[in-house]
């Protein structure tokens, strides 16, 4: 019985000095911020990405062609979806031109090249007056740019997402419905997000701009 006990005894101790080597089993990696290991979820709307015009068109018959006049910030952004709706397709900006006639002509080329929305809406796990650095830390983004001259990029914060162009408005909304620079360095849940593919982008800029300007009924370059 003795021996059986000893046995047992020298198992055990085994047992914890091998527990006692491996540390990084029973406490799985952290974050630099918290505590809580956070994954950022991606909106389903993103899938739609690439989609053409009349495709969207099909699978939102409620939806319509809306003008954005802030929606970038040195153009108009052109879109389609719900005027009171969470995000907008983005296909994309002007600052003139005969818009009804690119997206009633061109839908079958016309690619959705983004979305704009708000930053709740893009990164649901956010809360209200982030800092820059909690913000940017949360979403895993360590380079960005942010203007405080005046200009039309003043107050809005330029980085990369998902290799996609994002920008967005920190500017305080007025009672008047413009948009104030206040210099706060937060990010509030209901800052305007544009988030925008540049090739796609691209592609349909050079449609837009040979029908409007140039008088072409051509189609989108090949890429």
């Amino acid at each position: 019985m003795k021996r059986t006990a000893a046995i047992i005894i020298i198992l055990l101790l085994i047992l914890v000095a091998f527990s006692a080597c491996n540390p990084s089993e029973a406490n799985p990696p952290k974050t630099e911020a918290s505590d809580k290991i956070v994954t950022i979820s991606t909106p389903e709307f993103f899938n739609d990405i690439g989609k053409t015009l009349n495709t969207l068109k099909k699978e939102h018959p409620r939806a319509e062609i809306i003008t954005r006049d802030d929606g970038l910030p040195d153009a108009a952004a052109i879109c389609f979806g719900e005027p009171d709706g969470k995000y907008s397709y983005y296909f994309f900006g002007t600052q003139s031109g005969d818009i009804k006639e690119v997206m009633d002509g061109y839908g079958d080329q016309l690619k959705c090249a983004g979305f704009l929305t708000t930053a709740d809406v893009f990164f649901p796990e956010m809360k209200d007056n982030m800092s820059f650095s909690d913000f940017f830390s949360l979403i895993g983004v360590s380079d960005y740019e942010y203007d405080s001259e005046e200009g039309c990029m003043q107050g809005v914060l330029d980085f990369k997402y998902n290799n996609m162009k994002v920008w967005l408005n920190t500017c305080e909304l007025t009672t008047g419905g413009g948009r104030e620079f206040t210099g706060i360095e937060t990010v509030k849940k209901s800052a305007p997000v544009a988030i925008i593919d540049e090739k796609i982008d691209s592609q349909n800029d050079d449609l837009a701009d040979a029908v409007m300007f140039d008088g072409d009924k051509g189609t989108v370059p090949a890429s």
